[in-house]
């Protein structure tokens, strides 16, 4: 006897695709190298020892820990999913915010906007890229500019 295969209804899920920027895994491995290098040099030099007592490297190893999880929480990139009624409301009170957060739209292709900041700001902060499908959109961004974007949508 054979069964009929039913297949279930596609529901399409932007933040699936949208692949920018590191993840939690490189953001902490950066932070934690770049931060542990940093402690194990200043506590060679204000300690006055060398590497090979061992101390600079603990100091190092505790520093890059703290330094990885501070880094890792504040600078992940993560994704907002926000239900859209109407694409250009949306977009009209998403430059809104992002103005009054330092950002302007600065690149768009068929299916994403990116906005960053102005002048040397940019360096440090981040880009944000908005992708919006059917009903909902899909704001990818350090985890901090996400973080503050929720309380203004």
């Amino acid at each position: 006897m054979l069964v009929p295969r039913y297949r279930l209804p596609h529901t399409h899920r932007p933040e699936k695709d949208m692949k920018f920027g590191p993840g939690a895994l490189a953001t902490f491995l950066y932070y934690f190298s770049s931060t542990a290098v940093v402690f194990t040099l200043v506590s060679m030099r204000s300690l006055d020892i060398g590497l090979a007592s061992g101390l600079p490297q603990q100091f190092g190893l505790l520093g890059g820990l703290v330094g990885g999880l501070i880094g890792m929480y504040f600078n992940r990139t993560i994704t907002l999913s926000v239900p859209v009624k109407s694409e250009k409301a949306f977009f009209k009170n998403l430059d809104t915010i992002l103005s009054q957060m330092g950002y302007q739209q600065s690149a768009q292709d068929d299916t994403v906007r990116t906005y960053e900041r102005t002048g040397l700001s940019k360096f440090l902060s981040g880009r944000v890229y908005v992708q919006v499908e059917k009903d909902e959109a899909a704001i990818a961004s350090r985890s901090i500019q996400i973080q503050a974007l929720k309380k203004l949508l």
